[in-house]
């Protein structure tokens, strides 16, 4: 063993016993690697230290500093043979900044004096990494230890780095702590973890697991998409449910859709759910499956992490190809059972399934779902017969004049519901709007001759009174289920007064407008 390498493994220990074992650990867990285009100029080490927390750096700093000025180390002369001090009569400038840390400076003032000190560091530490061997204890620990030894290191290299170069700038303790801090996040993203890491963070994140939902956006390979810990090759058979499959160490789901992608949401619970949501959705099925180690990622979230059976429950909406696809899962720890149907009305689950297809009349309101979605998060539509000129609408509105009728569509604006208008605009006929807003506000508008019938959100139960044109324009709308509301208000609009939306007309209208607003 070298001098200085003795120096430093005899004097490390008692530099690791100063620091704390939460900022250690969260050194311990470092992986950011620095990106000199990102930190352009300084040291290897203070580049680093940019990734670095902040606080955790200050805390680190507090722990050590006392102790490290205490720290009296001199590395042997050949170490810091290559280092020279700037000539007699060189000057230079630092900048500093307010929110700097208090190692910023020090450190500045180092690289500055004694070009190439701080890299030095770094290289040696590098040379004299510690051995672990096999440290035990559960993630935070190992982490804490992984932390501390480096650190410790690295503190010990630093401080005799620069008391070996004999100026009072070497010599600021805070100099070769910000040094050391810096140089062990350099090195510690290229160190392994410790040999019992991985499956003490695995039990961590076991303990701390808690059920999870998200949403995502899943590729489709020949009409199914798989969430699994391993890649499988498609072509399931999906004939027991028509819907999902399990497969080796996860499951598929069969889309209607050949290639691209569907969006997805992912609840995870870890108690058995109770029964099935059913309203939205045109198939349910449910299949057993088992994880071999868990953990199997899907879009940015993920299984429980632990091997075991499990149960997913599969909603479908739009797999025939008459509305937006869509899918949500529900998985949960149980034993295994049998495949489960809870719903079937599509023609694609009854085809896989191998029963007849049923006869599936279109929805009322599916003739307008384009005009919401022109329109956009915000918006009303109104509807108004009797009446060659309307007023009463801001200059954004748009006013369209159809057979039967005027259409006024507001972005972003409700005149179309304020009573005033309504009584106004129906007094020689009819006139009806439906309002939507990005917080999931509605409402619901009828008025005739002059006066206003109803105005009110539209949900399941919502009562309409008792006007028979209301009750016709309503018939069929299920404002309980929350796909396509906008296009259902629509619908009972165009429906009580009697006035076709002409889409060619009004998509050209909307784009023109939508044109001019942009430029």
């Amino acid at each position: 063993m070298g001098e200085f390498e003795e120096l430093v493994r005899t004097a490390a220990p008692s530099v690791e016993a100063l620091i704390p074992a939460e900022p250690a650990a969260e050194l311990g867990r470092h992986t950011a690697r620095r990106s000199p285009d990102r930190f352009p100029g300084g040291s290897v080490a203070q580049q680093a230290l940019h990734l670095f927390p902040g606080l955790t750096a200050e805390r680190l700093l507090g722990a050590l500093e006392l102790g490290v000025a205490r720290l009296d180390l001199t590395a042997p002369a050949h170490v810091v043979a290559g280092l020279r001090p700037l000539p007699d009569g060189n000057s230079f400038m630092l900048l500093s900044a307010n929110g700097q840390s208090a190692m910023t400076t020090p450190m500045s003032m180092v690289n500055a004096v004694h070009p190439g000190a701080a890299d030095l560091v770094v290289e040696r530490v590098r040379a004299l990494l510690p051995d672990l061997g096999d440290v035990t204890g559960d993630e935070a620990a190992l982490a804490a230890k992984r932390g501390a030894a480096h650190l410790a290191v690295a503190v010990v290299v630093s401080r005799a780095v620069l008391n070996a170069l004999g100026t009072p700038t070497a010599a600021d303790p805070v100099a070769a702590i910000g040094i050391a801090i810096g140089a062990t996040a350099e090195v510690l993203p290229d160190v392994p973890m410790p040999a019992a890491y991985e499956q003490a963070l695995l039990e961590k994140r076991r303990a701390e697991y808690r059920g999870s939902s998200w949403s995502t956006t899943v590729p489709v390979f020949d009409h199914e998409f798989v969430f699994a810990e391993e890649a499988a090759l498609p072509g399931t058979d999906f004939t027991a449910t028509g819907l999902v499959a399990a497969i080796d160490t996860g499951f598929a789901v069969r889309t209607g859709i050949a290639e691209g992608t569907v969006p997805v949401s992912v609840r995870v619970v870890l108690d058995e759910p109770g029964e099935p949501d059913l309203a939205d959705w045109d198939e349910v099925a449910e299949t057993s499956f088992t994880a071999r180690k868990g953990d199997a990622r899907f879009g940015h979230g993920g299984m429980p992490p632990w091997p075991g059976d499990f149960r997913v429950r599969v909603h479908a909406h739009g797999r025939d190809g008459d509305d937006d696809e869509s899918h949500h899962l529900l998985i949960w720890p149980a034993p295994h059972a049998e495949p489960l149907v809870h719903k079937k009305t599509d023609r694609v689950g009854h085809r896989l399934r191998g029963e007849p297809e049923p006869a599936r009349a279109a929805a009322p309101e599916a003739a307008l779902r384009w005009l919401p979605a022109l329109l956009g998060a915000a918006a009303t539509v109104t509807v108004v017969t009797g009446v060659a000129d309307v007023d009463g609408f801001g200059p954004d509105a748009i006013t369209v004049e159809v057979d039967g009728g005027v259409v006024v569509l507001e972005s972003d604006g409700f005149a179309g519901t304020e009573r005033g208008v309504l009584e106004r605009l129906s007094r020689n006929g009819k006139a009806a709007s439906h309002f939507w807003n990005g917080n999931g506000d509605r409402c619901l508008s009828f008025a005739r001759a002059g006066r206003v019938l109803v105005s009110r959100e539209p949900w399941e139960h919502t009562d309409f009174g008792d006007d028979p044109e209301v009750a016709a324009a309503l018939a069929g709308l299920d404002f309980g289920a929350w796909r396509h509301k906008e296009a259902k208000g629509i619908t009972a609009v165009a429906r009580f007064t009697g006035v076709a939306l002409p889409q060619d007309e009004l998509t050209a209208v909307i784009r023109a407008r939508v044109s001019r607003w942009e430029g």
